[in-house]
């Protein structure tokens, strides 16, 4: 083994980390968990950045992470990418006013010019298509259905013409 040996934290041990790894589902915590495990086994901070392909003082920054904050340290912060043009606070105010708009509507789904259109008016917020349909997933307002049928159909009379026409 090569490297100067780190003094590392007590906690250290407490924990399987490479249990806590395999279950996982964020790839960047789930690199650092590895890298925890190389150093519970005794490999120096120089070879646990090698096998993580990180530097070394981005293994040093996981251990003070580790040391301030326990295993919370290791995980995902918020700030990273770009920011919501929907803040936080007003998720249920917009996700209230779609289902007002839907359920306002005699026939037919709303479109996604619609909630653009309801963004702009209602929350001030000048967006694309792509932010709209962004927006409406993180509020669980992603629906897939056929298309929409006029409110004047009459099913029953769709049927008689399916049995009496012509099959080709």
């Amino acid at each position: 083994m090569r490297g100067q040996k780190a003094e590392l934290p007590n906690t250290l041990n407490a924990y399987d980390f490479g249990t806590l790894a395999k279950q996982e589902r964020n790839a960047r915590v789930r690199l650092r968990l590895i890298g925890f495990a190389h150093l519970r086994d005794g490999n120096s901070i120089t070879v646990t950045a090698k096998m993580c392909r990180v530097a070394r003082s981005t293994v040093y920054d996981w251990l003070d992470r580790f040391e301030r904050e326990g295993l919370e340290g290791l995980q995902e912060r918020e700030g990273r990418g770009r920011k919501s043009k929907l803040p936080k606070d007003q998720h249920l105010v917009f996700k209230e006013a779609v289902l007002e708009l839907q359920n306002c509507r005699s026939g037919g789904r709303i479109r996604g010019l619609d909630v653009m259109r309801l963004m702009q008016e209602k929350l001030g917020i000048e967006c694309s298509l792509d932010t709209v349909y962004r927006a409406l997933a993180k509020v669980d307002l992603v629906w897939i259905s056929a298309r929409s049928k006029h409110p004047k159909t009459d099913p029953i009379a769709q049927e008689a013409f399916k049995k009496t026409s012509e099959r080709k």
